[in-house]
Parts: structure tokens; sequence; C-alpha cells
């Protein structure tokens, strides 16, 4: 039998048309759109939470980096509509501490409908690959016992900031023992019997995607590029660049 595999897109910020103000936005009725084209063509949405069980056709995680407002304000009443499972990577360090980012009731109303569950994103949203390994043990312990304290909640996936990393990072990371899944930024889908051991593809979703654009995104036309992405990410690694400041 076919193994089955898991695709994951992400988003940014859900927006009314010709507003937002981060570098990755979509507006909302081509949320809306993709969100309805999903839940008419048989796939199945997911949390982390579900992924010990086996992979059901058409596995798909719908995510959104970093928790902005717009989550709350835009997708979630679109997500409840047609029955969408979300999950929101949170940079603990900003929630309700930034008037762009959620505040904890929000994120507790995403949580208590049902619709919604949380995973990790570090506490300050930097690159893992400056951390020591005193800074990456702190990173996740800050964000877990804010998490547990705010939510009750144990994250199982961790997404890495900017979709950055190295071999270094990634060994540190490991080391911790916290996370069961670890997301990068590179197209792809992932095959059920490697979900916990690589670092995961993830394909972005933008406002200037047409429908018929995100349908051969998520069917799997554009996966080829993963393998550009993870060149450029080599050499960028090759030069030491590092990115030292959070655009949202």
């Amino acid at each position: 039998m076919k193994k089955r595999k898991l695709l994951i897109i992400y988003y940014h910020e859900v927006v009314e048309q010709g507003c937002g103000y981060s570098y990755q936005k979509i507006e909302k009725d081509k949320f809306e759109e993709q969100m309805k084209y999903l839940s008419e063509n048989g796939y199945q949405t997911l949390f982390f939470s579900e992924l010990s069980k086996s992979l059901p056709e058409k596995a798909v995680i719908v995510s959104f980096d970093d928790g902005l407002k717009s989550v709350y304000d835009n997708a979630f009443s679109i997500m409840k509509k047609y029955r969408i499972k979300g999950n929101v990577y949170l940079p603990t360090a900003y929630i309700g501490n930034d008037e762009h980012f959620m505040d904890w009731n929000m994120v507790r109303d995403l949580c208590d409908s049902g619709v919604f569950e949380m995973q990790a994103h570090t506490h300050n949203h930097t690159d893992i690959r400056t951390y020591s390994v005193e800074d990456m043990l702190n990173e996740v312990n800050t964000s877990a016992e804010i998490l547990d304290k705010e939510l009750g909640f144990d994250p199982s996936a961790f997404c890495i900031p900017f979709g950055m990393y190295d071999r270094k990072s990634i060994l540190k990371l490991r080391k911790i023992n916290k996370y069961k899944y670890i997301l990068g930024s590179y197209y792809g889908r992932i095959p059920e019997n490697r979900l916990s051991t690589n670092v995961l593809p993830r394909i972005g979703i933008s406002n200037d995607d047409s429908i018929e654009k995100f349908v051969d995104k998520i069917e799997g036309k554009y996966d080829w590029k993963g393998i550009l992405q993870r060149i450029r990410l080599l050499l960028c690694n090759c030069k030491r660049e590092r990115i030292t400041e959070y655009k949202y």
C-alpha cells in the first residue's frame, strides 16, 4: 500500500483588503476561498497532537506563524465555518505585549473553541543559529513554562524562526528532547514514517497565490523548489549569514 504523506501549509496575517503590515499576508476573501477548497475537496485537517495516529488520506496541517491578532479577528470565523483545524506557532514574548499580536485571552478563546491548537516558536523569535547551548535551553524552557502557565499545554511541535537553521542548532535543539516535530520552511511533504526524524517542510501561502496556484502548491507541483531552498540555506550557512532583527 502506498505510504500516505502529510502536507503543512502556513500563513502569517489574514487581512481586510489592502490592509496589514507583515511581509506575508493574505486577504480574507482569498483565504476563505482556499479554506473552502480544502473543505470541499476531501482534505483532512489535523492538529500536531493527532500525528501519533495513522494519517488520513489528503492529510494537511493548516498553520499560522507568530500569533498575530488577525488570526483571531479574521481567520477564526472562516476556520469555524469550514470546520478547518488550525495550528499557531507562538513566540511567547510577544503575546499580550505587542498590539499586533494576540493576547492570552484571545489565544485561550482559540484553544477552547476546539478549532485551534498552539505550538512553540521560541520565546523571543530570534535566529536559533546564534544560540549557545544555554541560550537554546533558556528559549525552549521559557516558552514551555509560559505555555504551561497560560494554557496548561505542552507543545509537541517547534517551528524554527525564519526557517533558518544549521546542523549545530538542530543538534542543540534535539539534545533538549522537548519536541517531537521540528519544522523548517521549504517546499515538500512528509511520509508518515518520517514525521519525527527530519526537519519538516512547510509551504508558505501568500496573497499573490491565485486559487489555481494554491491548488498547484497543495498538490505538490512546486515541491521541486524545496531542493533549491535547501541549497540556498546551505550557502547562507557557509557565509555565516545571520538574521539580527525580527521584522514581522
